[in-house]
């Protein structure tokens, strides 16, 4: 194949653009609506971008850049990324990025094109959403606000289309092939560190779940999701039907961690956009659905910071046999779930399970604590008349702060897809016809 010397082999920051464009929506690019109103002062920032451009420029906007496998790249669409880089804050060389995004966004159209693989333009449009959210706007919000960039709804479309399609691609040639243990989540878990916490600020429509209800209730739900369009829509909803505590205000509820919520719920919320109204959720009692009113990252203190240790001592009469039950209680007992039962019957205090800091924990056990890891057991202590069957529970942030186990491992499946996916365009790049200047 043929290629450009200075595309031969070469690892470009493409890929890692389009990452850090991502991660740049979400950290610099808050906007509020009521910003995007008042033009966002964008504008201002951009008045360059907007100058007259001389009829020989005007000409030569649609003439090629580059091309990959036959497929131009246009200067009006170089221009294009670089403008939407800007407005995204994208710090570098953005002129070399914008190209190099450019360039595999052709790769990974082509492919796609090549597997047959599409996507729809509801599809589209849910991802257009999804990525205006974190700038706290609807799609059709954050289209304006780019355009008083210069930059075109096409070009927004595009980018986030390119991206999805992606996606798609790998999921079907890696697909079965990424398998994540439960070892992998635990180790996971137990390095987890973080300095924020997701909040929200909800309204929320408590409908009743069972018994005969039940069918009127999901019917009803989903009615709301299709015509409730606006924060005053649901507000009226949930005073009409309702069954919360929340209904009199209108189903508002304050702000409130992510962690805090069951794991269905948050599930659902997380992938939620501000202005929007939920999946609908069901419980066994209830159908509920929600609407996002807003989001933000809400700093941790310093003692929530903190390592929780948490752990498990059970008492075994230290006589002569003392090593011998430690033993066979090891025998019985994989997590610290199982020492209840193996203290059935036996007296409350011969059973404890405590959450400590480091701190905390007394002397004669702190040794030994660390020295394992969640499940492991030790009997080297002893206490008067007792040997101490020693268990590590977990070890970690604490609870209320820790996604949970499903959501820890489909982080960790994504991370193992990343990688895999790269490795996947590299491959298509070395086997490209790739020409610039």
């Amino acid at each position: 194949m043929k290629r450009s010397d200075g595309c031969r082999g070469k690892t470009t920051d493409g890929d890692n653009g389009r990452r850090q464009a991502m991660r740049q929506a979400h950290k610099t690019t808050r906007m509020t609506v009521a910003a995007a109103a008042r033009g966002l002062c964008v504008a201002a920032l951009f008045a360059g971008a907007l100058a007259v451009t001389s009829p020989s420029a005007m000409a030569n906007q649609f003439a090629p850049v580059a091309t990959v496998n036959g497929r131009a790249i246009t200067q009006y669409e170089l221009d294009q990324r670089i403008k939407f880089m800007e407005i995204l804050r994208q710090p570098g060389d953005l002129e070399k990025m914008a190209m190099d995004t450019l360039i595999e966004d052709r790769l990974r159209l082509s492919e796609a094109k090549r597997l047959g693989i599409k996507i729809t333009a509801e599809q589209i449009k849910s991802g257009m959403e999804e990525f205006a959210s974190r700038a706290n706007l609807s799609a059709d919000e954050f289209v304006k606000a780019v355009g008083q960039g210069g930059v075109d709804p096409e070009t927004f479309r595009d980018f986030v289309s390119a991206g999805m399609i992606w996606r798609e691609v790998v999921r079907a040639r890696y697909a079965g092939t990424v398998n994540i243990t439960d070892a992998e989540v635990d180790r996971a878990l137990e390095s987890y560190k973080t300095e924020t916490v997701p909040t929200l600020r909800l309204a929320e429509i408590i409908l009743p779940g069972t018994g005969k209800e039940r069918s009127g209730s999901l019917a009803l739900a989903r009615k709301l999701r299709v015509t409730i369009k606006t924060e005053a829509d649901f507000a009226a909803a949930a005073r009409k039907y309702s069954q919360g505590k929340s209904a009199g205000g209108g189903g508002s509820r304050d702000w409130q961690r992510l962690t805090s919520l069951d794991e269905k719920t948050r599930t659902v919320l997380q992938g939620t956009a501000p202005g929007t109204v939920s999946r609908i959720i069901e419980t066994d009692e209830n159908i509920a659905i929600y609407m996002v009113l807003d989001r933000a990252d809400e700093q941790i203190s310093a003692a929530e910071q903190q390592i929780k240790t948490e752990y498990a001592e059970y008492l075994i009469p230290n006589d002569a046999a003392a090593l011998a039950t430690a033993a066979a209680v090891r025998k019985e007992v994989d997590t610290c779930d199982d020492l209840y039962d193996v203290a059935k019957g036996q007296p409350a205090d011969r059973l404890k399970r405590l959450t400590q800091s480091g701190g905390q924990i007394p002397g004669d056990i702190a040794g030994p604590l660390s020295l394992l890891d969640p499940g492991e057991s030790s009997a080297t202590v002893v206490r008067g008349g007792w040997r101490v069957f020693l268990m590590l529970c977990r070890r970690g942030l604490d609870t209320a702060l820790m996604p949970s186990r499903e959501d820890a491992r489909r982080q960790l499946q994504n991370q193992r897809m990343g990688s895999l996916a790269d490795l996947y365009l590299q491959e298509l790049k070395s086997e490209a016809e790739i020409r610039t200047p």
